[in-house]
Parts: structure tokens; sequence; C-alpha cells
């Protein structure tokens, strides 16, 4: 029973972390430390295993070890198996913590509420503030992860300016409480990303018909989300609502961290017009080309 309740005590300490900004940023560079062993623990029991069992015996025919392609295609498989199942969890809690709150619906609630800036001074559940620790330890691991640990593609620049970005946008957001609007902006580019792993772990698996599907559906939730929700309701939200729900009716001033906000979410637009460029190009070789959705940012064996 004591063991018992130590641990209750040592979880409830970690909860009670979600309620300053402090303890959040310490709560997420302990995550951005557990993330990478998370990662190796299942690449080794659980995405290996996996990947192996698909890959080898459609083309392992001898006792001869696999080859370096093979063992390519391998480690990409591990990779995405495992950016699917962050976005996964990190979708499913970004909906879980703000599906029955007003700002999910409605744009107006990320500023309603907040009568003293910066920060903002409305309330903000633990929820949120949990997925905001999940958001910035993963992408705290995720920059040296693309330089030390993932494959080498074209883009690995545009993929570098976008991981540090986001960091500056979540920490930044999350300094100043506009944790809402960051809950939708987290939930706009985190769907999307499901599919864009599934795509690719069924290209690199080389199912038939799968990675087509995967990608059409793709395709739609990113030009839904990315190119049409995040420009239309987020950054139109922060362009005009604080100014005209917050800043003159509580007299405020809003600068220069509306500015700055404001600056950072174009400049990740910004990104997406560019890969929306490459995956029209994906869709125009899927029509017109060999039917592979071949991911055109790889550079070639």
């Amino acid at each position: 029973m004591g063991a018992l309740n130590g641990v209750n005590g040592d979880v409830y300490d970690i909860v009670s972390m979600l309620d300053t900004r402090k303890g959040g940023y310490i709560l997420a560079i302990i995550l951005a430390f557990l993330y990478p062993i998370l990662r190796f623990t299942l690449d080794r029991c659980v995405f290996g295993p996996i990947g192996r069992a698909s890959f080898f015996p459609k083309e392992k025919k001898s006792d001869d070890p696999p080859t370096a392609a093979l063992e390519s295609r391998l480690y990409k498989y591990k990779e995405s198996f495992w950016k699917a199942s962050v976005y996964t969890v990190l979708v499913i809690l970004g909906i879980y913590v703000s599906f029955n709150e007003s700002f999910f619906t409605d744009t107006r609630y990320f500023w309603l509420g907040c009568t003293e800036f910066p920060p903002c001074n409305y309330e903000v559940s633990r929820g949120l503030r949990l997925l905001y620790a999940l958001e910035l330890g993963y992408y705290l691991q995720a920059v040296p992860s693309l330089i030390f640990w993932e494959v080498r593609r074209k883009d690995f620049w545009e993929n570098m300016a976008h991981h540090i970005a986001t960091l500056g946008l979540i920490t930044y957001s999350y300094h100043v409480n506009f944790v809402k609007v960051g809950a939708m902006v987290f939930l706009c580019h985190d769907i999307n990303d499901i599919f864009m792993e599934g795509a690719k772990m069924a290209r690199y698996a080389e199912h038939r018909w799968l990675p087509t599907a995967l990608f059409v559906v793709f395709m739609l939730s990113w030009f839904t989300s990315r190119i049409y929700y995040f420009p239309a309701y987020v950054i139109r939200s922060v362009y005009y609502e604080p100014i005209n729900l917050v800043a003159k009716i509580y007299n405020i001033n809003p600068h220069p961290h509306w500015e700055i906000f404001l600056g950072l979410l174009c400049f990740l637009f910004s990104l997406h017009i560019y890969w929306s460029y490459l995956i029209l190009k994906i869709a125009y070789r899927q029509l017109f080309g060999d039917g592979q959705a071949e991911d055109v940012r790889e550079e070639d064996d």
C-alpha cells in the first residue's frame, strides 16, 4: 500500500507541474529525453519485427543476408511508423481536450476571456498544457533526430526551418498563453501527417494499392487543413480578432507579440505552399507517370 501511495504521489507531482508555465517547460524537457528512448525501444520491439515480417518473407528466398536496399527500406519504414504513432497519439489527445471547448468551433474564443496581456490571463485546462508539453518535447528532440537519426532528404533545410519555426511558435505561444489557438494549429498540422507517414509505410512495404489510397486521403486532408483551414481560420483569427476583441475592449497593447505570433504563422504557411508544390508533383507522377507515389524529397540511391 505504501508503494502504491508513493506511485500515486509521483503521478500527482508530474500532473501538478502542468499548473504553471515553468512546470510545463520542465516536463517538455523531460519528455524530449524520453522520446528517443521510447523510439529506440519501439524500433527494437515493435517497428522492426513488424517491418521484417512484412518485407523479408516476400524477398528473402535463401539464407543470404538482406540487401542494402531492403535494409534501407526497413529503416525508412521504422522512421515513418514512429512518426505515424506519435502523431496519432497527439491528434487523439488534441481532439479529446479541445472537442468540448468553445474555441473548437468558434475562433473568437481563442481570445475571449483574456483581459490582461501578456500573457493572456484566461484559464487553461491541464489537458491543453499536457498537449503543449508533449508537442514541445517532441520538437525539441526532432531537431537532433533530423540531423543524426533520420534519412537525409532533399528538403532537409526546409524541414530544419520548419522544426525551428515550430519550436519558436510552440515556446512563444505557450509563454504568452495562446494555447487555445495553438491547440488548433497542432490539430490541423498533425492529422494529415498520420496519412502521409502511413502512405510512406505502405510504399516501403510495396503494397499494391494502399499507398495510392492513403496518398489520396493525405492530399485531401493536407489541402483541407493546411491550405484552407490554417489560413482561413487560424491566421485570419490571429490577424483580426485579438485587435478587435481584446485590445480595443480592454485597452490592451498587443504589440509586439501580435506581430511576432502572426509572423511565425505566416512563415509556417509559406513552407506549406512549398510542400504543396511537391505534393502536386507526386500526384502528377501518379497520374501520368509509372503509377508509383514516390517521395520526391528523397535522394536517389
